[in-house]
């Protein structure tokens, strides 16, 4: 029985790490649309000549992710 709860414990540790690893790696700069008010990952092709600033800027200045970027969970 504590051998299970060990693993358990264990296992859930590693899938937390991983989470927290996983959300690390979303990029730090996206592009903003001021007309729109939307925001876009790089590899969005609505994301061509667009203004360049920090997700958390967006986010503090009322852009929401576009359709396409929602979908890769901005």
């Amino acid at each position: 029985m504590i051998k299970i709860i060990l693993i358990v414990s264990i296992l859930s540790f590693i899938l937390i790490l991983f989470k927290k690893k996983r959300n690390q790696a979303k990029p730090n700069f996206i592009f903003v649309n001021k007309k729109t008010k939307k925001y876009h990952q790089e590899e969005c092709p609505y994301a061509k000549n667009l203004e360049t600033i920090t997700l958390q800027e967006a986010i503090k200045n009322g852009y929401t992710s576009c359709k396409i970027c929602e979908k890769n969970k901005i």
